[in-house]
């Protein structure tokens, strides 16, 4: 009977990982969405939530979305997982991360979700939009698996390989130029004094003489050869959450 009790609430709240009232999505996108999903729970034992609403009033977004999770009994404290939240009528937006989600998402996280994901909603792609956002926590969660988190030298890692190339070439171009400098002591001497003993020669009489030669120059026998070659955020109990308006 324990058994039974268990496993009901897990198959009813898998049903509703991808709560679409605003009708953003076809069913054939939302079964594809809710199985990529299903794939994160598997792996890394976290929920992801996607809900779409036509309007939640002037409600404040986060606290929408921190009461969604209450209404759920999905504790901050014990419940691993993330809440993305779309409003249609103002454009609202929320992310909503609890349990180990809120530890993952620091801010260089938080800026990258919050951008890849809603630069698509300017162009209404929200199949595009849920798919980033699934995609980046894949991303997030197999770094967490090992120990590590999404900052600053992960998000700029091409930039910062790029940078220290760049800097390790003109290192060695400075090291050699000096080295080259180094070696090019010998000086080209324009008079014969260096190469002379003191003292050794006496000029007696000078006089001017011209000499005469003759060249004789005989043809040589030729030869050949060839080569080749807008926002705002809170935390707290557990939960973070980033919300703006796009």
């Amino acid at each position: 009977m324990c058994v039974t009790v268990l496993l009901i609430p897990v198959s009813l709240f898998a049903k509703d990982r991808i709560t679409d009232e605003a009708n953003l999505l076809s069913s054939e996108n939302k079964a594809r969405l809710e199985r990529l999903i299903d794939e994160i729970y598997s792996t890394y034992n976290f929920e992801l939530l996607i809900v779409t609403k036509d309007s939640i009033g002037r409600a404040n977004s986060i606290k929408y979305s921190w009461d969604l999770l209450d209404s759920m009994g999905l504790d901050g404290y014990e419940w691993d997982g993330c809440l993305f939240l779309r409003s249609m009528e103002y454009r609202d937006y929320v992310f909503t991360a609890s349990g180990r989600g809120d530890k993952i998402l620091n801010k260089t996280a938080y800026d990258r979700l919050e951008n890849d994901v809603t630069k698509f909603f300017d162009t209404d792609n929200y199949v595009r939009a849920f798919e980033t956002y699934i995609e980046i926590w894949d991303e997030y969660l197999a770094l967490a698996a090992k120990g590590r988190s999404y900052n600053f030298f992960t998000h700029n890692n091409l930039i910062l390989v790029i940078a220290s190339w760049i800097v390790s070439l003109i290192i060695g171009l400075v090291v050699v130029t000096a080295w080259k400098a180094q070696l090019n002591t010998a000086l080209p001497k324009l008079q014969a004094d260096t190469y002379t003993v003191p003292d050794s020669m006496v000029i007696t009489k000078q006089s001017d003489s011209f000499l005469y030669s003759t060249t004789i120059r005989t043809q040589k026998a030729s030869s050949s050869s060839s080569s080749s070659g807008g926002r705002s955020s809170s935390s707290g109990g557990g939960r973070s959450s980033r919300s703006g308006r796009r």
